[in-house]
């Protein structure tokens, strides 16, 4: 709504006041009673004669302000313009100065037009006035301002209830009008200053907003997961519209599916949606669809608009971002799709990997079966016939225990290989922390491989302080090394009479820094960019490739650490581990 100022002034300078603010459509003039401030004016007797529409308000006057205190709480801003002769409104400053100094009595033609109820009010008739003026006065000073055609005949009757001569000044509205402009700008530049300031502040929010919303589709743009993007699209919505509720409603494969709960009607109308978007029922939001190309993918209602006004902008804005939105939720879903092609993949050399392993023994334990159950029907046919001899019992005795000593190796064969895939999932795996010497768990390890780790044959040079105590995984530490010895002995130092292992270890603030090395034969550039996949192995006959993934399980899984491989064809490998170490706990004596 437009502002509205309006001028209060004493009732005598009203009709000049009024003339003069005839040239602006947003000021009005209202006039309090004449009485010189006795008494003065109050709030309570201004209030009622308020305009309509006013939202400013200024106080003209001099001696009837006196009385007014604090603004009341339910009126206008207002201004209190003292002069410091009332007839200042109507004339300059010096000619009013120099006719009250020359002893006039000045008049203006408002008063003049009821000069004898002015009288009245002062405690005297027209036949009484006659002496009072002359005792105080030598003439009457009338400030003509030409509004009122009237007023000669009306000098001329006070002069000669007065007694005193007049002296007709023609003033007009020369005075009034530049000093009322004054007072109007004055407002007029106030206004704009606040609403300047209004809309310095609105853009600063705004500013705001859009840096903040910027920030949000960052991250919007850097979501990796559905759920995810839904919450930041959320998230920014707030930001942007401030709604009284807001509804997202997720579509798939052209199937919408309420990830919330949302009011029956407006779910209803969310999935009739068979536009770019639509105003909610009552206008105070709107609905819009969520689109990556052609396919939807999602729907989001924004109710209860703060500032309905606004929903054509707000719109727009929502039309801007919904491309941005639609793209995070479309790579999000397409990560999904390559992460389950991924798992898929994966299983499928899982189970490639175990058929193949435990296949071999299988077949081998199922081939002695076969033939010891062969070998069994050929005695008991013997048997029957009564053609057994001494040696065919002997003979079969012979293979059966050749055969299910072959049946019961394979047996094992098969169990190791379950237990080492059971191991490769560290995580499904329960974990005893706790302190322990760590130089005393790497001699345990090595110990378990006897005369294999003679030192004519193979050296191993540690570095490590006997007194470094860990609070971690013995049990895991050691199926590490004897890991990567194994791993050294089976295929670095394989066809070699002699190889050196040197191992140090270093507890640097809160991680573990292990170096292992070997001078084996050592990885040509494939073989080293596939060590740690499950199944991998340089010598079918030697393993089935899961002893260096269990290590990188170990460590990088279960330890929240890193382990990188260097190595070269001819020149050994070395091995780079680096683990977080849990911190010391006091135990209570």
């Amino acid at each position: 709504m437009a502002e509205r100022l309006c001028i209060f002034c004493c009732a005598n300078f009203l009709p000049e006041l009024a003339a003069a603010a005839g040239a602006w459509e947003d000021v009005a003039v209202a006039a309090f009673p004449a009485r010189c401030g006795r008494p003065p004016i109050a709030w309570d007797e201004l209030r009622p004669l308020l305009p309509a529409g006013c939202s400013q308000v200024v106080v003209l006057g001099r001696a009837c302000l006196g009385g007014l205190g604090a603004l009341p709480g339910d009126f206008p801003p207002t201004r209190i313009r003292p002069v410091d002769q009332c007839f200042h409104l109507v004339a300059g400053e010096q000619l009013v100065n120099e006719a009250i100094t020359g002893g006039g009595y000045l008049v203006t033609p408002a008063w003049l037009a009821d000069w004898r109820g002015q009288l009245k009010a002062m405690g005297f008739d027209p036949g009484q006035a006659r002496d009072f003026f002359r005792d105080f006065a030598r003439e009457l000073v009338f400030f003509d301002t030409g509004l009122d055609p009237e007023s000669r005949h009306r000098l001329a009757e006070l002069e000669e209830a007065t007694g005193l001569p007049g002296r007709r000044v023609a003033v007009g509205l020369d005075h009034v009008r530049p000093m009322l402009a004054n007072v109007v700008l004055e407002w007029r530049l106030e206004a704009e200053r606040r609403a300047a300031g209004e809309r310095n502040r609105r853009h600063g929010a705004e500013l705001a907003d859009h840096v903040a919303a910027m920030d949000v589709l960052a991250r919007l743009a850097r979501t990796r997961h559905e759920t995810e993007a839904i919450a930041t699209i959320d998230e920014l919505f707030q930001m942007l519209f401030a709604p009284a509720a807001l509804h997202y409603l997720r579509v798939e494969n052209g199937v919408p599916i309420a990830i919330r709960p949302i009011p029956e009607a407006m779910e209803a109308d969310m999935r009739a949606l068979a536009t770019a978007y639509a105003w909610t029922r009552d206008d105070r939001g709107f609905l819009l669809r969520i689109q990556h190309g052609e396919e939807t993918m999602g729907i989001v209602a924004v109710d209860g608009l703060a500032f309905p006004a606004y929903r054509e902008r707000y719109l727009n804005m929502a039309l801007a971002v919904a491309g941005v939105c639609g793209l995070a939720i479309e790579n999000a879903r397409n990560r999904r799709r390559l992460l389950d092609a991924e798992k898929m993949a994966s299983l499928a050399i899982m189970v490639a990997g175990v058929a193949h392993e435990v296949n071999t023994p299988l077949g081998v334990g199922l081939a002695a079966s076969s033939a010891l159950q062969g070998k069994a029907r050929e005695l008991a046919e013997r048997f029957a016939a009564r053609t057994m001899t001494q040696s065919d019992l002997q003979a079969y005795l012979a293979n059966a225990e050749a055969a299910t000593r072959l049946i019961r190796d394979n047996l094992e064969r098969i169990g190791h290989l379950v237990d080492a895939f059971r191991q490769v999932a560290v995580d499904g795996r329960v974990t005893d922390h706790g302190r322990f010497r760590f130089r005393a768990c790497l001699e345990d390890a090595l110990a378990t491989f006897g005369e294999r780790l003679s030192g004519d044959r193979v050296a191993v040079n540690i570095a490590c302080d006997p007194a470094l105590e860990v609070d971690s995984v013995a049990g895991d530490w050691a199926s590490i090394f004897v890991n990567l010895i194994g791993n050294s002995l089976r295929h670095g130092f394989k066809g070699r009479a002699h190889g050196t292992i040197a191992i140090q270890v270093r507890e640097e603030g809160a991680r573990l820094r292990v170096e292992y090395a070997d001078d084996g034969v050592g990885l040509a550039p494939a073989s080293l960019a596939r060590i740690f996949d499950p199944f991998f192995t340089t010598d079918l006959q030697q393993g089935m490739g899961l002893g260096m993934h269990l290590v990188y399980n170990l460590i990088t899984h279960r330890f929240g650490g890193t382990i990188q491989c260097e190595s070269r064809a001819g020149e050994g490998l070395r091995m780079h581990i680096d683990v977080p170490l849990r911190p010391h706990r006091e135990t209570a004596p």
